[in-house]
This record gives structure tokens, C-alpha cells and sequence, in this order.
């Protein structure tokens, strides 16, 4: 089914799309199974697993592990607004710095999302991340101003 398609798809004035996204953003869905029977709740009682699977692909929707470690299907940045809630902030160990980079230190698994949420967000204090498994070096643009590239990072990840 082609994109077209799955937007004519609809609930009353609402497109599979966006009940889809809506629903990611309120619930959290271990498998396809799950997020096709909510969308069938919602109206949509004619969807298939392969409309389901086609469509996570069309948001970019990917999984990530939640505050229990166990993954979860979530949107990723590109297909919405960023948002944080406490799942995302749960990831997070520490932010730190050493007068060269900051370092974010985050739960197994989470580090590559993070990093992926620092490079959305264009900063000009900072140059670039790398991630790892659980750590994500955030490197400034310039060393002399470190702090404020650690302060963007709290700012971009809604870090308290």
C-alpha cells in the first residue's frame, strides 16, 4: 500500500497517520500486534499486520529501550516534533564535562538515540556527538566555551 493510499485510509476526519503517531506518542507498543489492535480500537478495523509494518515504516517509527530496558516502538525525531517525556529523560545517568567534551553517560542501549537527539538539534556551540552503547561524547565547537555547550545539551535533552 503506498503512502496515497494509507492516507485515504481514515477515521472519521482522521488519516492512519496521525491516529498512528498519536497513539506512539501515548502508549508504548512491544510489537506490531499491540499497535495494530489499538488502531483497530480506534476505528480502524480493516488494517492488517502488513499495513501496520508498512506504515511504521513510512513514520520512520523505530524502537527503543524504555525505562524498564524492554523495547518499545517510538517516532523518531525527523517524523515529529521532539518531545520529552519521561522516558527519554530516564535514559539519561549524567552529563558531565572534562574542559574538552561533555559526556553523557545513559543507560544500555540508549546512547545512540540521545546522540541522534543532540544532532537534530542544530547548536551552534556544538561541533558534533559520537555514541557508543551507553556513552555519548558531545564535542563543542570551541573548548573555551564548554559550558555553554554543556548547557545546551541540558537544554536539548530537557536534562534537570
Amino acid at each position: 500500500m503506498d503512502t496515497p493510499t494509507l492516507n485515504r485510509i481514515h477515521n472519521k476526519d482522521k488519516t492512519l497517520e496521525s491516529v498512528c503517531k498519536q497513539v506512539l506518542r501515548e502508549n508504548s507498543f512491544y510489537n506490531q500486534s499491540e499497535l495494530r489492535r489499538s488502531l483497530i480500537e480506534h476505528g480502524f478495523e480493516g488494517i492488517s499486520q502488513s499495513t501496520v509494518s508498512r506504515l511504521l515504516c513510512q513514520l520512520g517509527v523505530i524502537k527503543v529501550a524504555n525505562s524498564v530496558g524492554k523495547k518499545v516502538y517510538c517516532l523518531a525525531p525527523e517524523s515529529s516534533p521532539i518531545r520529552f517525556n519521561s522516558s527519554i529523560a530516564s535514559q539519561i545517568d549524567s552529563i558531565q564535562h572534562n574542559k574538552a567534551m561533555v559526556v553523557v553517560k545513559t543507560k544500555p542501549g540508549s546512547a545512540q538515540l540521545i546522540a541522534r537527539l543532540i544532532d537534530f538539534d542544530t547548536n551552534a556551540s556544538i561541533l558534533a556527538s559520537i555514541a557508543g552503547d551507553d556513552t555519548v561524547l558531545v564535542i563543542p565547537q570551541d573548548v573555551d566555551n564548554i559550558e555553554q555547550c554543556k548547557a545546551a545539551v541540558f537544554n536539548i535533552l530537557d536534562f534537570n
